[in-house]
Formats: structure tokens, sequence, C-alpha cells
């Protein structure tokens, strides 16, 4: 019984194709590499040095919007935590009712919209991620409170 050997080359060179103009290039390794890609969506499509840095700035501002509404929420609670407790009439568990389901979307939302910056952190851009960072470091100087929170970063 005769075998062949046979070793299957896995370099084999592929045909070099130039990408259309309206794909996204998809990293799923680091890179600086702005050009062309995506941020979250297929419509935000950075194809210029101009639309890089807007959307630098883009991600910034949503990054600090995540922590304002981080920091509106927790002014929320707490302001309305007192006012449950203060409250002694029969009406309290109507109101704890209404105060956990409001509680319960707030947080929700606030979910929702840091796996949305985890999204563009998996970009894998390294520009993306500073501007996120950036932006969270800003939000939090200008909105977080002087008291310590017992809440953490959801994603980011």
């Amino acid at each position: 019984m005769i075998h062949s050997q046979t070793t299957m080359n896995h370099d084999m060179p592929m045909p070099s194709h130039p990408m259309p103009d309206d794909m996204c290039s998809m990293n799923m390794l680091f890179t600086w590499d702005w050009n062309n890609s995506c941020v979250v969506f297929k419509w935000w499509h950075v194809k210029s040095f101009s639309g890089f840095l807007i959307s630098m700035v883009v991600i910034v501002l949503i990054s600090a919007g995540y922590e304002l509404v981080k920091g509106w929420v927790a002014n929320w609670e707490r302001n309305s935590l007192a006012t449950l407790t203060a409250s002694t009439s029969n009406t309290n568990s109507t109101q704890q009712r209404k105060f956990k389901t409001q509680r319960g979307v707030l947080y929700g939302f606030q979910v929702f919209y840091s796996f949305f910056l985890m999204l563009v952190f998996m970009t894998y851009n390294g520009w993306y991620m500073i501007a996120v960072a950036v932006g969270a470091g800003l939000g939090n100087y200008f909105w977080a409170g002087l008291e310590s929170t017992s809440r953490t970063l959801s994603c980011h």
C-alpha cells in the first residue's frame, strides 16, 4: 500500500481586490488605522480625516454624556429615596413600586448606553478607545458628585 504525502499550504496567495468604498474595514486586532472604519453602524463610516476628527469629538461627547446620565440618575435616586423615606402615608407601597419601576427603566437605559460605548471600544481602534476614555474622564470631572458612589463603571 503506497501512501502519498501531501501538505496543505494555508498561505495561498489571495487575489487582491480593492475594497469598495461602501465597505467598512473590520479589525479583530488592535489598530491605529482609522481610514475606512465604521463606528458601530454602517452609516457611521469614516472615510476622511475630517470625518475622523468629527467622529473623535462625537465619541468624546457620547462618552461624557454617559457620565452625565449616570450623575443625573444618582441624584434622582438619592432625592427620590429621601422623599420616599420621609413619606409615611398609606400610598407608600404604590410610591415604592413606582420608584422601583422608574429606577429599573433608568438602570436599563444606563446599561444600554454603556454597552453602546463597549461596542465603540470593540472596534479595536486605539483612537476610538482613547476618545471613550477621554470622554469618560471629562464627564466624570464635570458631572460626578463629590461624594463617592457605590456604582462602578458598567462597560467602559
